[in-house]
C-alpha cells in the first residue's frame, strides 16, 4: 500500500489508541507507517496491561456467580468500558456466554474498548447473529477503525453475513482500517462477483475517502488474480471516472497502487486505461512515472 494512505490509516488508529484526534498524533507523521504501527501496538499493550491485575481479580469473581447474576450486576454497575476490560481477562467461553445475554448497544460500545489481543477467541465463540447485530450497530456509529481491527477475529460466516447486510461504503471504509492484509484478502474474495463489481463502482464514483480506500485495497491484496479482477472491473468505467481516480492516486501519493492495478489487468483493459487522454499530458505522465515502485 502506498506510504501516504498507509500512514493516514495508521495515524487514525494511533489517535484512537491514545484517545485523541489525528492532530494530536502529528508528531508521528514523519515516521514510516510500519514504525507508526509498531508504536501503536506498544502503546496498546501498555495501556491494556497497566491495570490488568485488577481486572483479573474481577474476572475471577465472575466465576463464582451464575451467568444471569453476572449479567445483572454488569449492566447495573459496570460501564461498557469496564465490562470490556474484564471480558478480556475472562475465559473466552465464559465471556461469550455473558455477551450473548447483553444488549447489542452495550456490546457495541464495549467492543470499542476490547483488548484487540484477546478479541478473536471471544468473538468466535459468540452467537454469530449477535455478532452481526453488533457489527451493524458499529456501522451505524461509523466505528470503522474498530471494525477494521475486529475483522481479524471474524469467521467466514460472519464475513459473509456482513457482506450481505452492510453497504459498499461501509465495506470500503472497514477495509481501509483492516489490520491484516491476508484476512482482508480473504474477506474480499468471499464477495460474489456482482457485489464486488458494485463495491468497485462505489469506490470509483464516491468521494475522496472512498477512492482512496479503493486504491489502498488494490495495494493490500495478497492475491494477484483477485487484484486483477478488481482492476478489470475498474477499467470498465468511463474516461472521466478513471481520470479522477488517476488524479486521486497522484494527489494521495498512491500512484504505486495504481500501477499495481494496471499491471494486474488483462491486456485489453490495460490498453483501454493507457489510452486515457490524461496520460498524454506530459506533467501527469511524469508524476506517475516518478512514483517509487
Amino acid at each position: 500500500m502506498a506510504r501516504d494512505l498507509a500512514t493516514k490509516a495508521e495515524l487514525m488508529k494511533l489517535a484512537r489508541a491514545l484517545h485523541t484526534t489525528p492532530e494530536g498524533v502529528r508528531f508521528a507523521a514523519s515516521l514510516e507507517y510500519e514504525e507508526i504501527r509498531r508504536l501503536r501496538e506498544r502503546v496498546t499493550a501498555a495501556l491494556y496491561d497497566e491495570h490488568r491485575t485488577a481486572f483479573q481479580r474481577v474476572a475471577a469473581i465472575t466465576r463464582l456467580l451464575p451467568t444471569a447474576v453476572n449479567v445483572r450486576i454488569t449492566l447495573r454497575a459496570f460501564t461498557p468500558f469496564l465490562a470490556a476490560r474484564v471480558a478480556g481477562e475472562m475465559a473466552p467461553e465464559r465471556a461469550a456466554e455473558l455477551a450473548n445475554r447483553m444488549p447489542v448497544e452495550y456490546l457495541a460500545e464495549g467492543s470499542i474498548h476490547l483488548d484487540p489481543r484477546r478479541a478473536a477467541p471471544l468473538i468466535q465463540r459468540m452467537d454469530p447473529d449477535r455478532v452481526l447485530a453488533v457489527i451493524r450497530e458499529l456501522v451505524d456509529r461509523t466505528e470503522y477503525v474498530t471494525l477494521g481491527r475486529l475483522l481479524d477475529a471474524a469467521t467466514s460466516w460472519i464475513i459473509r453475513g456482513v457482506a450481505a447486510t452492510v453497504s459498499d461504503e461501509a465495506l470500503l471504509r472497514i477495509g481501509f482500517y483492516a489490520e491484516c492484509d491476508a484476512q482482508l484478502t480473504t474477506a474480499v474474495s468471499m464477495l460474489p462477483a456482482p457485489r464486488l463489481r458494485e463495491v468497485v463502482h462505489t469506490a470509483l464514483t464516491g468521494p475522496l475517502d472512498l477512492r482512496s480506500a479503493g486504491l489502498s485495497l488494490i495495494g493490500r491484496l495478497t492475491d494477484d488474480r483477485l487484484r486483477g479482477r478488481i482492476a478489470e472491473y475498474a477499467a470498465e468505467a468511463d474516461d472521466d471516472t478513471l481520470t479522477l481516480l488517476l488524479r486521486t492516486a497522484l494527489d494521495e501519493d498512491a500512484a504505486d497502487d495504481l500501477l499495481t492495478a494496471l499491471t494486474a489487468m488483462g491486456e485489453r483493459a490495460r490498453h483501454r486505461v493507457l489510452a486515457l487522454p490524461a496520460l498524454a499530458d506530459h506533467d501527469t505522465l511524469a508524476r506517475l512515472l516518478r512514483t517509487p515502485h
